[in-house]
């Protein structure tokens, strides 16, 4: 009789938890900046963050009302366009692509008929610092997958036959 250590599934566990907690850590550390501003019809505002590199960055807008209109724009300090939306959510996540290092601007416009009170958030992803732990996370995933195919095999039960009367 032969006795495993540790199973495929307590690998697949501590993986998945490794992997998680440390990708939980990158983006707690990440660059990001957040607002809450008051808008009137009309009125716009800003976020702006130094970003550095290449790499995918992200915005998130929390409107504390609903039936809301706004705009959002990505902008970088030349002026080029990365992203542009409009936002009728409560709370809005999206993602852009840059490839230098420079200040990136966030800006929003009011475009309903009242004044808007709303959350802004930019940050940078760390798109290349999480690879590994999404990586851990997923080999934990697969292990865990393997572990519930491995037990569910040697439980199958056969149907009996049914008599046709």
């Amino acid at each position: 009789m032969v006795m495993r250590l540790v199973s495929y599934f307590k690998i697949g566990i501590t993986l998945v938890i490794i992997g998680s907690v440390w990708v939980g850590i990158l983006f707690s550390g990440a660059a990001k900046n957040s607002d809450i501003f008051v808008l009137d019809k009309s009125d716009s505002a800003s976020v702006s963050l130094n970003l550095h590199g290449a790499g995918v960055g992200f915005y998130i807008i929390s409107i504390d009302g609903y039936g809301e209109k706004i705009i959002a724009k990505i902008v970088d300090s030349h002026g080029n366009y990365y992203d542009m939306k409009k936002i009728t959510n409560k709370v809005t996540v999206n993602y852009f692509q840059f490839d230098h290092t420079g200040q990136f601007i966030l800006e929003i416009t009011n475009v309903s008929d009242k004044p808007v009170q709303l959350t802004a958030e930019l940050g940078d992803t760390r798109v290349q610092e999480i690879t590994l732990p999404s990586i851990l996370t997923l080999l934990g995933s697969v292990s865990l997958v393997f572990s519930g195919y491995r037990r569910l095999r040697n439980y199958i039960t056969a149907q009996p036959d049914e008599k046709s009367s």
